[in-house]
């Protein structure tokens, strides 16, 4: 999976959130479980 920049990314277990500064190939983990792209 690519992200790309400006993109958010939430952790659904702990609530972390992460923006994309520089885009990149590979999955954001957070609490050893893949972040989800969100709107927030």
């Amino acid at each position: 999976m690519a992200t790309g920049v400006d993109e958010v990314y939430k952790c659904q277990v702990c609530t972390n959130v992460v923006i994309v500064k520089k885009s990149g190939v590979g999955v954001l983990v957070c609490c050893g479980k893949p972040m989800q792209p969100t709107k927030e």
